[in-house]
């Protein structure tokens, strides 16, 4: 089931003691690191033209006291940010994991990018970005205790305070185009290497390797061009603002020396003191500046995660149904990508309770498509399918998994061991006559037990430790694991043998004895030889629905049977034939 709807305001919220105690902690570091300056001042001006052995002595074991406390409630401010990074982190990993698992099949752009958005917000509050903050508070501090030293002193901080701001605006603007470009192609090329990683096999025997490889190199280049006109940009600024710092750095010692010389009451404490004071006036400002454009990252990346708990992505749940039986109604079903693009137009079909159907169709037809929207992993544009009356849709997000067996194109297993895998990854041990109950229901549990460990098998990642067939057939254990009423089965015969085939014709039809309802979509015909009722689909559109024995009859005469054909017979009879 979808977690409750989260709220990034009110897990900041419930973080409300951590900014408490970082305000507390930080405040009382920054109040502390004012003893170095003092005390030097104090020894200019007190110690040395007294010359006294003890003053300096209590006072330099006063400072170190003061020193050592510095550096304790810095280690418990570090530790505090660094909690408050994890803590954020952790109330907010499961409620993506799950939005983007239930949204990623449909816009994948959309939440690609999720976790590493949850990442960034993370770095930044644990990191040096939040601390910035509260040391901002300091910088009006500083500069009112060099306006008590003299105001020259203050208005230098000022002015110097004033262009390193301006620069890091003006870094922002020169940079945000060109550093926006360099994302997008930084992550074209990476999603163009994981898909050539994942292809690895294909890229090899068609030795694409060298093309391949050429156009990953092509889009790198793009990236790195951007990347590097922006790190160039960036680099003169920064280089502008260490040369501002240092011109500062410079004018506060000459300020200070000059007015020691001239100005009565300013001692040489002072000049030392306001020396380093003035640096740690610039301290925040030049951490403020290196954490700019993190700052804009964490801005970017909250916003993100705040449409990703959108209202939309986030429906309420609703009333769960009782278990369902297996009657599946769908009506004027529309999906499509973009209004150009249709995938599927005007489906209407309907299959009772225990039936059997059977999907064909041309390639690109839309068969995949339907299956994954009967299994509510797809949201219909418009129309519905409906299980037992329910929208499956709307069910699927309030706990019908349980009850949908669902067998994919592609060959998924996770990597765990084989009872593990068909347990849906739940506790297999607690649950095990289940795991056992369905392997022999697809008739793999003699398989099973031949394998090196049996059912502890371990499968590998993505099931590699195990031939094409036998994940084909685990995955089908799977898929009846528990007590699912409705099996979708998407060429489930893709990589089996004649034998396995076979045994997969028997299953359809144990599952006809259980009044368990099955879709099965294949382009081997072979395997719906026991259906009940058989759906064609050509175009994107429903071409012919009724008994397996009226649709055969009408690929073979080319007559209309319920619904006028838009595509040619012919070339579905050469399937089937």
């Amino acid at each position: 089931q979808m977690p409750d709807r989260p709220s990034l305001s009110n897990v900041l919220q419930r973080c409300k003691p951590f900014f408490v105690y970082a305000a507390i902690f930080s405040f009382i570091e920054k109040l502390l690191t004012l003893g170095g300056p003092f005390y030097m001042m104090a020894v200019f001006d007190r110690v040395i033209p007294s010359r006294s052995n003890e003053t300096l002595f209590f006072l330099t074991l006063i400072f170190i006291y003061v020193e050592v406390i510095e550096v304790i409630v810095g280690v418990f401010r570090s530790r505090l940010f660094n909690r408050l990074g994890d803590v954020i982190f952790l109330k907010l990993r499961e409620p993506i994991l799950k939005v983007t698992l239930r949204y990623q099949l449909q816009t994948p752009s959309s939440y690609s990018t999720a976790f590493d958005d949850l990442e960034t917000v993370k770095n930044f509050l644990g990191g040096q970005g939040l601390r910035a903050a509260f040391e901002l508070p300091w910088i009006p501090i500083f500069l009112l205790i060099l306006w008590v030293f003299h105001p020259f002193l203050a208005l230098l901080a000022v002015i110097g305070s004033a262009l390193l701001f301006f620069l890091a605006y003006m870094e922002d603007v020169v940079t945000k185009k060109v550093s926006v470009l360099a994302g997008i192609k930084l992550r074209q090329s990476k999603a163009y290497i994981e898909n050539a990683k994942r292809a690895s096999e294909l890229v090899q025997a068609l030795g694409m390797r060298e093309s391949v490889g050429n156009r990953w190199i092509k889009m790198n280049d793009e990236y790195i061009h951007h990347s590097l006109d922006a790190r160039n940009k960036i680099g003169r600024i920064v280089a502008m603002s260490k040369f501002i710092s240092g011109i500062k750095r410079t004018l506060s010692i000459g300020i200070a020396a000059y007015l020691v010389l001239n100005v009565e009451g300013v001692s040489a404490g002072v000049l030392l003191a306001s020396t380093i004071i003035m640096g740690k006036a610039m301290g925040p400002i030049m951490t403020v500046l290196s954490s700019w454009r993190s700052y804009l990252g964490f801005k970017e990346s909250l916003h993100n995660l705040e449409e990703l708990f959108s209202e939309e992505n986030w429906p309420e749940e609703g009333f769960i149904p009782p278990p369902p039986k297996g009657h599946i109604t769908v009506s004027n079903l529309l999906y499509f990508i973009d209004r150009k693009h249709f995938i599927l137009n005007g489906i209407n079909f309907e299959v009772q309770e225990g039936e059997a159907l059977g999907i064909i169709g041309t390639s690109a037809s839309g068969k995949t498509t339907l299956a994954r929207l009967l299994v509510g992993v797809l949201e219909p544009t418009d129309g519905a399918v409906r299980l037992d009356s329910a929208d499956i849709y709307q069910w699927s997000i309030n706990g019908l998994g349980e009850w949908i067996g669902y067998v994919p194109q592609e060959q998924q297993l996770f990597e765990g061991t084989v009872a593990e895998n068909i347990a849906r990854m739940g506790d297999a041990y607690a649950r095990a006559e289940e795991v056992i109950g369905a392997a022999q229901l697809a008739g793999v549990h003699e398989m099973i037990l031949k394998l090196p460990n049996g059912y502890d098998t371990d499968v590998g990642v993505n099931g590699k430790k195990l031939s094409g067939g036998q994940r084909q057939m685990i995955c089908l254990a799977r898929a009846l694991f528990g007590a699912p009423k409705l099996v979708v089965m998407d060429e489930p015969n893709n990589s089996l043998d004649g034998q396995s085939e076979g045994l997969l014709l028997d299953l359809i039809n144990r599952l006809k004895e259980k009044k368990i309802t099955q879709v099965i979509v294949s382009h081997k015909p072979s395997i719906l030889q026991d259906v009940d009722k058989m759906l064609v689909l050509g175009q994107s559109k429903q071409l012919m629905f009724g008994t397996r024995s009226e649709v055969l009859t009408w690929l073979k005469v080319g007559k209309k049977a319920k619904v006028r054909p838009t595509g040619s017979p012919p070339k579905l009879q050469q399937n089937i034939d």
